[in-house]
């Protein structure tokens, strides 16, 4: 007897929920959020006495979008930071492919 199978299609929520947030917010380039668990295929290790792993998005002009995962202070909260200030954090951890990306 033969078993039908059928296939699902697995989405990442955390892309679904950046571009609401982006498409909510026209006006950033940068959003800075808590990591879904299992985001990113390797470990990103301990963040450091004090800090916690944050995802870094930066709005490509077409449209899309870059995440980096980021080490930062619990101090800072995620909907305290400004667009200027990301764009500096984006500036020093991003690698240089992802800058010529944004533009």
């Amino acid at each position: 007897m033969a078993r039908k199978l059928t296939a699902k299609v697995i989405t990442d929520p955390t892309v679904e929920a950046d571009r609401a947030w982006f498409e909510a917010n026209p006006e950033r380039r940068f959003r800075l959020r808590d990591p879904a668990p299992v985001e990113f295929k390797d470990p990103l290790g301990e963040p450091g006495e004090g800090f916690s792993w944050r995802v870094l998005i930066a709005r490509l002009p077409d449209g899309g979008r870059l995440r980096l995962p980021v080490s930062l202070s619990w101090e800072l909260h995620n909907d305290h930071a400004k667009d200027q200030h990301l764009k500096i954090l984006f500036d020093q951890v991003a690698p240089a492919e992802a800058k010529a990306r944004l533009g």
